[in-house]
Protein backbone atom coordinates (compact mmCIF):
# COMPACT_ATOMS: atom_id res chain seq x y z
CA UNK A 1 0.00 0.00 0.00
CA UNK A 2 2.84 2.37 0.84
CA UNK A 3 4.46 1.62 -2.53
CA UNK A 4 1.24 2.53 -4.39
CA UNK A 5 0.97 5.76 -2.44
CA UNK A 6 4.58 6.67 -3.31
CA UNK A 7 3.97 5.97 -6.99
CA UNK A 8 0.82 8.12 -6.93
CA UNK A 9 2.70 10.97 -5.26
CA UNK A 10 5.45 10.72 -7.88
CA UNK A 11 2.89 10.85 -10.69
CA UNK A 12 1.26 13.94 -9.17
CA UNK A 13 4.65 15.63 -8.81
CA UNK A 14 5.51 14.92 -12.46
CA UNK A 15 2.13 16.28 -13.57
CA UNK A 16 2.64 19.44 -11.52
CA UNK A 17 6.05 20.02 -13.11
CA UNK A 18 4.63 19.52 -16.60
CA UNK A 19 1.84 22.01 -16.00
CA UNK A 20 4.06 24.60 -14.33
CA UNK A 21 4.34 27.79 -16.33
CA UNK A 22 1.20 27.26 -18.44
CA UNK A 23 -2.17 28.78 -17.67
CA UNK A 24 -4.10 27.34 -20.64
CA UNK A 25 -1.56 24.57 -21.33
CA UNK A 26 -1.82 24.70 -25.12
CA UNK A 27 0.97 24.75 -27.68
CA UNK A 28 1.98 28.22 -28.82
CA UNK A 29 0.89 29.57 -32.20
CA UNK A 30 3.63 30.60 -34.63
CA UNK A 31 3.36 32.41 -37.98
CA UNK A 32 5.96 32.42 -40.72
CA UNK A 33 6.46 36.10 -41.63
CA UNK A 34 8.94 35.72 -44.46
CA UNK A 35 11.30 33.23 -46.04
CA UNK A 36 13.45 33.82 -49.12
CA UNK A 37 16.51 32.29 -50.73
CA UNK A 38 19.36 34.00 -52.54
CA UNK A 39 21.52 31.31 -54.10
CA UNK A 40 22.10 28.77 -51.32
CA UNK A 41 21.38 31.21 -48.46
CA UNK A 42 17.92 31.14 -46.96
CA UNK A 43 16.70 33.86 -44.60
CA UNK A 44 13.40 33.91 -42.78
CA UNK A 45 11.50 35.23 -39.82
CA UNK A 46 8.57 34.10 -37.72
CA UNK A 47 6.57 35.42 -34.81
CA UNK A 48 4.85 33.73 -31.89
CA UNK A 49 1.30 35.12 -32.03
CA UNK A 50 -0.12 33.27 -29.02
CA UNK A 51 1.93 31.72 -26.24
CA UNK A 52 -0.82 29.21 -25.32
CA UNK A 53 -0.65 30.42 -21.74
CA UNK A 54 2.95 29.20 -21.40
CA UNK A 55 5.87 31.28 -20.26
CA UNK A 56 8.52 28.60 -20.62
CA UNK A 57 9.71 28.35 -24.22
CA UNK A 58 12.13 25.49 -24.80
CA UNK A 59 13.11 26.00 -28.44
CA UNK A 60 12.23 27.87 -31.61
CA UNK A 61 13.49 27.50 -35.14
CA UNK A 62 12.57 26.24 -38.58
CA UNK A 63 12.32 23.00 -40.52
CA UNK A 64 12.97 22.45 -44.20
CA UNK A 65 12.66 19.59 -46.64
CA UNK A 66 12.68 18.92 -50.38
CA UNK A 67 9.32 17.17 -49.86
CA UNK A 68 6.07 19.09 -49.44
CA UNK A 69 5.07 16.92 -46.46
CA UNK A 70 7.53 17.38 -43.61
CA UNK A 71 8.56 14.16 -41.84
CA UNK A 72 10.98 12.84 -39.25
CA UNK A 73 13.71 12.64 -41.91
CA UNK A 74 13.68 16.43 -42.40
CA UNK A 75 16.59 18.64 -41.55
CA UNK A 76 16.09 20.88 -38.52
CA UNK A 77 17.97 23.86 -37.28
CA UNK A 78 17.09 25.69 -34.10
CA UNK A 79 17.88 28.55 -31.83
CA UNK A 80 17.16 28.14 -28.14
CA UNK A 81 15.19 30.57 -26.01
CA UNK A 82 14.70 29.75 -22.37
CA UNK A 83 12.16 31.33 -19.99
CA UNK A 84 10.76 33.89 -22.44
CA UNK A 85 7.65 35.48 -20.99
CA UNK A 86 6.12 37.19 -24.00
CA UNK A 87 3.97 35.77 -26.77
CA UNK A 88 4.96 38.23 -29.50
CA UNK A 89 8.52 36.98 -29.66
CA UNK A 90 9.94 37.33 -33.16
CA UNK A 91 12.85 35.24 -34.36
CA UNK A 92 14.93 35.15 -37.52
CA UNK A 93 17.33 32.75 -39.19
CA UNK A 94 19.91 32.62 -41.94
CA UNK A 95 20.91 29.20 -43.17
CA UNK A 96 23.10 27.85 -45.97
CA UNK A 97 21.12 25.25 -47.89
CA UNK A 98 22.85 22.23 -49.41
CA UNK A 99 21.70 22.73 -53.05
CA UNK A 100 20.75 25.47 -55.50
CA UNK A 101 18.10 25.16 -58.21
CA UNK A 102 15.87 23.34 -55.72
CA UNK A 103 12.49 24.02 -54.15
CA UNK A 104 12.55 23.64 -50.36
CA UNK A 105 9.47 23.49 -48.15
CA UNK A 106 9.94 25.52 -44.99
CA UNK A 107 8.00 26.05 -41.76
CA UNK A 108 8.76 27.67 -38.40
CA UNK A 109 8.19 25.93 -35.08
CA UNK A 110 8.06 26.67 -31.37
CA UNK A 111 8.39 24.17 -28.49
CA UNK A 112 6.95 24.91 -25.07
CA UNK A 113 6.22 22.66 -22.14
CA UNK A 114 2.70 22.30 -23.63
CA UNK A 115 3.97 20.88 -26.92
CA UNK A 116 5.24 21.79 -30.37
CA UNK A 117 3.52 24.14 -32.80
CA UNK A 118 4.30 24.55 -36.50
CA UNK A 119 3.52 27.40 -38.88
CA UNK A 120 2.16 26.87 -42.35
CA UNK A 121 4.61 25.28 -44.81
CA UNK A 122 5.66 27.37 -47.81
CA UNK A 123 7.81 26.59 -50.87
CA UNK A 124 11.08 28.52 -51.22
CA UNK A 125 13.00 28.31 -54.50
CA UNK A 126 16.79 28.54 -54.76
CA UNK A 127 16.60 28.90 -58.52
CA UNK A 128 19.48 30.74 -60.16
CA UNK A 129 17.19 31.75 -63.05
CA UNK A 130 15.57 35.18 -62.91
Amino acid sequence: MKKVKNILMLCLAVLAVCLAGCQKFQPATVELKSCTAQGKTMTGSAIVTDNGGCTYFIEQGFCYSIFDKLSLSDVYTTSEIINKSTYDEEFEWTYDLPMIDTVYYVCAYVKTNAGVSYSETIPVSTSTNN
